[in-house]
């Protein structure tokens, strides 16, 4: 658990960088952001044919493979930046699974999945997780200008399906802007999966998460 929480930890981090720089420059706010209904919204299925799961995104995501999601964050961060998504990928390619990238080129928002080995997530790991997490943000905010306020962590489970959510807002008072990152580990029939969500703007993305068929 504290290995595979370990790498979860720099690809967490490593997005919070790479979206300060991505969604600076979104000036649009987009209409699956600011709806408070899912309903409301035009989504559509994705299916994981390496894992046999399904997700739920609103239709502006676009599935990209690696390659096309590093040429076009070639195109449009700067050097800095780009060299931290590269490795944040990297770190997403060790893990035990597989990797799957989606991206809303209008809002610059960024959706990863990662499947990985099966693993119970009990209370107590929540809360060595979030510690961490606290740990590892101290650290970042001494080495860099972006700071970190915690918006939500908790962790819920029952018979059938565990649950760690956090949601940070990342400011970076250099370039005046904001950052939400929206990070999930779920553990469901023999299946977990890590996603994090980068959006310019806060929302609540649980509504898209119930629907994903696991």
């Amino acid at each position: 658990m504290k290995k595979r929480v370990s790498i979860f930890l720099l690809v967490l981090l490593s997005s919070i960088v790479i979206s300060s720089c991505l969604n600076s420059v979104a000036t649009e706010v987009i209409t699956w952001i600011e709806s408070d209904n899912i309903n409301e919204v035009e989504g559509s299925y994705h299916f994981l044919e390496n894992d046999g799961i399904k997700i739920y995104l609103p239709s502006v995501f676009k599935k990209y493979s690696t390659v096309d999601y590093q040429n076009l964050l070639d195109s449009i961060v700067p050097e800095e930046a780009y060299k931290y998504e590269i490795a944040r990928l990297n770190n997403m390619r060790k893990m035990d699974g597989n990797l799957y990238l989606f991206y809303d080129e209008l809002s610059r928002s960024t959706y990863t999945i990662n499947t990985v080995k099966y693993m119970p997530l009990q209370k107590r790991d929540a809360q060595f997780l979030l510690g961490m997490i606290r740990q590892n943000h101290e650290q970042t905010s001494h080495l860099s200008n972006l700071d970190f306020n915690k918006i939500t962590a908790k962790y819920s489970s029952n018979k059938d399906v565990q649950i760690f959510k956090a949601v940070f807002r990342i400011d970076n008072p250099k370039i005046k802007t904001s950052v939400f990152s929206n990070s999930y580990i779920i553990s469901s029939k023999q299946k977990t999966v890590l996603i994090n969500l980068s959006t310019p703007y806060q929302i609540n993305f649980d509504e898209y998460l119930q629907k994903m068929i696991l």
